[in-house]
């Protein structure tokens, strides 16, 4: 009977070291799959414009650390800035956030889209509470291009905007 307690006693410590050894597999496997989702976006640093006759547009991104890339954006028509805000794309309580600050829109307050998906290359960011965009998609369709729409219900009618860029060359 002692011999038996004692076999018993093992197996459960067997059973609870194990556990204990798949909880932090669990773990790193859940902190690997939520830095992979901001990995998924590495492509996005760096300058990217679209220049035409009448405007031009440009999308910078740096890599600030493992959890945060920081990028502004900001559109030029006859030598005047018509339009910029700052980016942050952030890992947050194992969430990976989209978050824009555009000056002259919500009091300058941040507005936080959340990841919703990835697939192949295109990352897609919602915020429903949001009056318009209430999403924000980014997409790698080719190495040197981005391709970016901002899409929701503006006062009750869907609407979209698309933006194509290049990586730039300077």
């Amino acid at each position: 009977m002692k011999h038996m307690k004692t076999i018993a006693s093992g197996f459960l410590l067997l059973v609870i070291s194990c556990n204990s050894s798949s909880l932090k597999v669990n773990k790193i496997k859940e902190s690997t799959t939520v830095l992979t989702k901001i990995k998924q976006m590495e492509w996005v640093i760096g300058k990217w414009e679209h220049i035409s006759r009448d405007r031009s547009l440009y999308e910078i991104w740096t890599k600030t650390n493992d959890t945060v890339y920081s990028g502004r954006s900001f559109m030029i028509a006859n030598n005047d800035t018509v339009f910029s805000e700052s980016i942050s794309l952030e890992l947050k309580n194992n969430e990976l956030f989209y978050i824009p600050t555009v000056s002259d829109q919500n009091n300058a307050k941040p507005i936080a889209f959340k990841f919703i998906s990835i697939e192949n290359t295109e990352i897609i960011f919602e915020n429903k509470e949001h009056d318009f965009p209430q999403r924000i998609i980014y997409k790698n369709p080719e190495y040197d291009s981005l391709y970016a729409r901002v899409e929701g219900n503006d006062n009750s009618k869907f609407r979209k905007e698309e933006f194509f860029m290049k990586r730039s060359r300077q």
